[in-house]
């Protein structure tokens, strides 16, 4: 986990640095189990300070996002304002090397007095808390989770309880230990490997910190204990007193760590690993990590509801298209009255008014079948009664065949939107999609009360860079595939898209100088086809077909939804987008992308 006892030890000491004197001008509850207190420091300006007791997030670190402040503020809040707002920050102060964090405060009393207050947050998971203290009689006064015996037979949290420590889990502060009380404590203990005792022994280190403090040392994290002598226990233990001595010496330089373009942790201690981003500080580094993570779960989460409300659209036009179907095979069935029509009128001189059926042999297959009659009419009369049912199917194939059209586009417009919600990067290119939905009809315009919607600026096409030096663009959503291929793309230009696959629309600038596909670099196109079938619904697929076309070829009809067109004159070729030559385009394209935002 990202707080453990070495990131509080290190964020600690430099708030305990930063916030010296500050005072607290405004308080506020933006979620449940969330505090942001703005701070006017003396050097650095105002400051905000974020405390969460998250089960899952619970932290405490300068944030630089402005978080929304509720127009009704809980009761908590409300607290906090009344015993805490227009004091000074004394002290930010770990208690011992565990998981909690005291922040001294002294504010004016209702009698205009001086008085300390002590605010204790508790970052342990789903026991987290926030709970202001009475440091002069240790009472508590509030806290932002109250609980009483049913939850702990241990304490309580109640205003006017006495404040107790949470139960330490057997552990021992790293601070107080010699080399004989620590190789003691390791040989003494059950974990059968050397990382794995560590994180018994010693408080604050998380599994992830004790793995690194080994490797920091040149031990093997799963070195079987009994193996270790006082040679080992000595480095490991000189290894940790130096982690906590760099957090003790703010500001201390801070890792976080991506897998692929996510975040995954962050850490003040060097990992082994290249996938990081160096920060000055551990409040930068914990700031830049939280918001990063806060939007990648936002962004997951408008995915999963977005893809679950156009799945009930995609649903609903699956089952009108099979009725649609069934209505047309249906009257498909009707096309054999036009021969029934045909054999009684050639027959007529047979037949009579009042017979109910006529035995009749087939032009087409010289086989005898039975036709049923109305007596009340003659026998043209029924032959005319078959030729009007007859057209009247005629007319209703024609209507379901362009029903049955609308409704296969409309799924195969529905599936792309689904690709591109899934492939989304961020908030403002799912927004984009939200937009388009809108427009659509098939999500509630979004509109605040009394004020216009705010528009982000638009994301703009995936850009990368061919080894022949071509620019390929890659849309991001359907929206974005109009404007690449109808407006961006010049008619030279070489279109490519997944054939009958939904897929992003692909664009390869051609130089002026071209004036056949033969003089295309192979390269490009086989690049740009890997880039297609990326950014398609095939992507894990081993052999995918990509059409290529010029752009002069491509076409949008009339009242196509977005992102929808036709091509003709066009090539295929097949492409397995699994391979190392599509990461290495992909890894060029990240580090252009990254130039082109600054």
């Amino acid at each position: 986990m990202p707080f453990d006892g070495f990131t509080i030890n290190a964020i600690c000491h430099e708030l305990d640095q930063q916030l010296k004197d500050a005072r607290i001008d405004k308080i506020y509850q933006p979620e449940r189990d969330e505090i942001v207190m703005s701070v006017r420091t003396p050097t650095e300006g105002t400051v905000r300070l974020l405390l969460s007791a998250n089960a899952r997030w619970a932290r405490i670190h300068l944030s630089s996002e402005r978080r929304p402040n509720p127009t009704s503020p809980p009761s908590f809040c409300m607290l906090l304002r009344k015993y805490l707002e227009g004091g000074k920050i004394k002290e930010v102060r770990q208690a011992g090397f565990e998981r909690i964090v005291h922040l001294t405060i002294e504010a004016l009393d209702e009698f205009r007095d001086w008085k300390p207050r002590q605010l204790v947050i508790e970052l342990m998971g789903k026991h987290s808390n926030i709970i202001l203290v009475n440091p002069e009689n240790g009472t508590i006064i509030d806290a932002i989770k109250r609980y009483g015996s049913e939850v702990s037979s241990y304490r309580e949290v109640f205003p006017g309880r006495e404040y107790l420590i949470p139960p330490d889990q057997g552990k021992v502060n790293p601070l107080t230990l010699d080399l004989e009380q620590f190789a003691s404590g390791m040989w003494g203990g059950t974990a059968p490997t050397l990382s794995q005792s560590l994180f018994n022994l010693c408080s604050g280190v998380s599994p992830y910190a004790a793995r690194e403090l080994c490797q920091q040392a040149q031990l093997d994290p799963n070195m079987p204990v009994e193996q270790c002598g006082e040679y080992e226990f000595q480095i490991l233990l000189d290894a940790v007193l130096s982690q906590i001595n760099k957090g003790a010496n703010p500001p201390c330089p801070t890792f976080v760590i991506y897998k692929g373009r996510q975040v995954v942790d962050f850490t003040p201690l060097p990992p082994v690993t290249d996938s990081v981003q160096l920060f000055p500080s551990a409040n930068q580094a914990a700031d830049h990590f939280y918001q990063a993570k806060m939007s990648q779960l936002r962004l997951e989460s408008m995915q999963s509801n977005l893809i679950r409300t156009i799945k009930g659209w995609m649903d609903k036009a699956q089952r009108k298209r099979f009725f649609q179907e069934g209505d047309l095979l249906k009257a498909h069935e009707k096309e054999q009255l036009k021969t029934w029509g045909e054999l009684l009128t050639a027959y007529a001189h047979q037949l009579q008014k009042g017979d109910t059926e006529a035995h009749l042999e087939d032009f087409n297959t010289g086989q005898e079948i039975t036709i049923e009659l109305d007596p009340r009419l003659t026998p043209i009369g029924n032959a005319q009664k078959y030729y009007k049912a007859y057209h009247k199917s005629r007319t209703t194939i024609k209507h379901l065949q362009t029903y049955l059209e609308q409704t296969t586009a409309e799924i195969e417009y529905l599936d792309s939107v689904i690709l591109a919600i899934g492939q989304a990067e961020d908030l403002n290119q799912l927004d984009e999609i939200v937009e388009e939905l809108e427009k659509g009809g098939y999500l509630k315009e979004r509109r605040a009360k009394g004020k216009e919607k705010v528009r982000r600026p638009k994301s703009s096409p995936r850009r990368y860079l061919s080894s022949d030096g071509l620019e390929i663009l890659v849309g991001r959503n359907n929206r974005q595939n109009d404007q690449l291929t109808l407006k961006t793309a010049h008619r030279d230009d070489l279109w490519l898209h997944t054939r009958q696959i939904p897929g992003a629309h692909v664009i390869i600038r051609l130089p002026r100088t071209l004036t056949s596909i033969d003089e295309v670099p192979q390269n490009s196109l086989e690049e740009a086809a890997l880039l297609a079938a990326y950014y398609s619904k095939a992507r894990q697929d081993q052999k995918v077909p990509v059409d290529y076309t010029f752009r002069s070829n491509v076409r949008k009809p009339g009242g196509a939804k977005p992102g929808m067109v036709i091509y003709d004159n066009h090539w295929t070729l097949y492409t397995n987008p699994g391979t190392e030559r599509l990461q290495a385009i992909l890894q060029t394209a990240d580090k252009e992308e990254d130039l082109s935002d600054h």
